[in-house]
């Protein structure tokens, strides 16, 4: 019988914290979801901690959760990485091919990608990834897969994503903390478009765009490869934190004033909708127009859509990604949302849900869960196989193994 390989991913955001537990074999024609747990994030800000005690709390309630339905304990896992400390870069490698005969070797890929990484970043920032969009053959570019083929001078186009060194050993501390080790970090929105894009929408050219409680990530695809990256420091908390002030009330009512009757177009509304705030809080005494709740709503989504779109026309593609944008993160629930990015960014659109999956499927079924799963996906591709990697296409990794080592045993510092 084959052997199973279980692979988890931890996808800790701002707002709550999701485990996923997956299962692969090669007999198995997709991969099963058998574990999910999911705890409100406490000591944590965009992405950041900044309270180790409440984050290690968190972190280990969500571990727990998904480990009793699993039936297994979890040893280690894969690990999102966001926040606006996050910073990409392109850089180009060049190397001698090094067989007399010229043929390129997979050692020859690998040094033109190392070389590729000797690339100043900003100060206290490390290598997440160092992803090849693009390799050059004696001068003739465009190539993707050079393995085989023949050249004198091998050289690489790459974008190379970098962390905070700070924030990635307050992470490792924490899950560390929470009985886990880190099997490597993965860019939180890379992650989640493991989990909800197709091949095909990554070769036509696409726009995964996560808007989480503290941030707002993007990733964009091109020919299949991850050609930007970039975090917004706007997210579903400065709506929350506007409707506060607009409506004169409590972040915790206006927090549930927007899940409960929240909406990104205000036309949509009909103008004599009236919420009693009392529902959510026995204290209040006013009422408020609906009409004016989705005025402020559609008001902060089109300054992060403006914003996205800026970056979009920086790069070169505002309205020329044909795969559209693909929305997930909890704000990506709120309705006409979907209607409202069509209309500033000037492309298709869509929310993303996770899918190729078997098992506890409808628990997951659902866009805040894109980048818990998208790491599953990951992990399970890099142990090679299990049916599905037609589906999704790995980049190559930057050298955030040896990074994940060094952390391990500085982490073991703190545990018992």
């Amino acid at each position: 019988m084959a052997r199973e390989r279980i692979v988890v991913g931890i996808d800790v955001g701002t707002h709550y914290v999701y485990t996923v537990v997956g299962v692969a074999n090669p007999d198995m024609p997709l991969p099963q979801i058998i574990g999910i747990g999911r705890s409100r994030a406490y000591g944590i800000r965009r992405g950041m901690i900044i309270d180790m005690d409440d984050a290690t709390a968190s972190i280990r309630k969500s571990i727990k959760e998904a480990e009793q339905a699993a039936g297994a304990s979890i040893s280690s896992a894969f690990v999102s990485i966001g926040g606006n400390h996050i910073v990409s870069l392109p850089s180009r490698g060049v190397v001698a091919v090094s067989r007399a005969d010229g043929e390129i070797s997979e050692d020859d890929v690998t040094r033109v990608i190392t070389a590729a990484k000797t690339i100043a970043l900003p100060a206290n920032r490390e290598i997440l990834h160092a992803i090849p969009t693009d390799y050059i053959i004696d001068g003739e570019s465009g190539h993707r897969d050079v393995v085989g083929m023949s050249g004198l001078r091998l050289e690489a186009n790459a974008l190379i994503v970098g962390g905070s060194s700070g924030h990635l050993r307050n992470l490792t501390r924490a899950i560390a903390d929470a009985g886990v080790q880190v099997d490597g970090f993965v860019l939180s929105a890379l992650a989640a478009s493991h989990a909800v894009l197709s091949k095909r929408q990554k070769e036509l050219g696409v726009l995964c765009l996560d808007i989480g409680g503290g941030t707002t990530d993007m990733a964009v695809f091109e020919e299949g490869n991850l050609v930007y990256t970039n975090v917004i420091a706007l997210g579903g908390d400065s709506i929350t934190s506007d409707l506060a002030i607009g409506l004169r009330t409590t972040i915790e009512t206006a927090e549930r004033v927007k899940r409960e009757y929240g909406m990104a177009l205000a036309s949509e509304v009909q103008k004599r909708d009236v919420i009693e705030l009392a529902k959510f809080d026995p204290k209040e005494r006013d009422s408020v127009l609906r009409r004016d709740v989705a005025d402020i709503m559609e008001a902060r989504l089109n300054e992060i859509l403006e914003l996205v779109n800026k970056d979009l026309r920086r790069i070169g593609k505002e309205a020329l990604l044909p795969g559209g944008v693909v929305l997930v993160g909890g704000t990506a629930k709120v309705p006409y949302l979907v209607e409202l990015t069509k209309s500033k960014l000037r492309l298709p659109a869509q929310v993303g849900f996770p899918r190729d999956v078997e098992g506890i499927v409808g628990s997951v079924d659902d866009p805040s869960f894109a980048a818990a799963l998208g790491l599953v996906f990951w992990g399970l591709e890099l142990q090679g196989g299990g049916g599905f990697g037609a589906r999704v296409q790995m980049p190559t990794l930057g050298d955030f193994s040896g990074s994940v080592s060094k952390m391990r045993k500085w982490a073991r510092a703190f545990l018992p």
